[in-house]
């Protein structure tokens, strides 16, 4: 089957192919050992990337009409506000994770060779996560990965050492 958002076609969605047998729980539980996601909120996520009109805008309706064609484990459509709140749900879920990573570094829970050990670790997961996905990443993007992550420690320790010249949190202190 051939998809298209308004009238375009394009060639049958070929992620997900390696998870053709498996059903949504064993989706969710393979997830849940490497990631804090549900097979909903990953899928919604990728499909929303994937599925986006003219203003960059995902196609919300569309793909949850569409969900068990393009997804072999769901069974059934999903409302246009079920698609939004897995997709939200996605979004609240990674700020958490990455608040939780990027904490134990700079509060002194891990040190320099754990958080390297760590950032390792991760890279090696995400590649089984995007091989699951059925898409090839590039072997050069996960020294982008690491170059990023680096840059971003970099601004939050920059950052940390500007609020504790200038503590703008203390309206939050419990």
């Amino acid at each position: 089957m051939q998809y298209g958002i308004g009238g375009a076609c394009l060639n049958p969605y070929e992620k997900f192919k390696k998870l053709e047998q498996k059903s949504y729980s064993d989706v969710t539980h393979y997830l849940k050992s490497t990631t804090h996601l549900t097979a909903r909120e990953w899928v919604i996520a990728r499909l929303c990337a994937d599925f986006r009109n003219t203003s960059n805008q995902a196609e919300m309706t569309w793909i949850g009409e569409n969900l068990p064609d393009l997804v072999p484990f769901v069974e059934r459509p999903y409302s246009r506000q079920e698609v939004s709140n897995a997709h939200s749900a996605f979004q609240k879920k990674i700020r958490r994770s990455g608040v939780t990573f990027f904490y134990a570094y700079y509060a002194g829970l891990l040190d320099r060779k754990q958080m390297i050990s760590l950032i390792h670790d991760v890279i090696s997961d995400i590649r089984k996560l995007i091989e699951v996905e059925g898409v090839q990443a590039p072997e050069e993007h996960s020294e982008e990965v690491q170059k990023l992550i680096a840059e971003v420690l970099k601004r939050i320790n920059e950052s940390l050492e500007e609020n504790e010249e200038h503590d703008e949190y203390e309206d939050y202190a419990i």
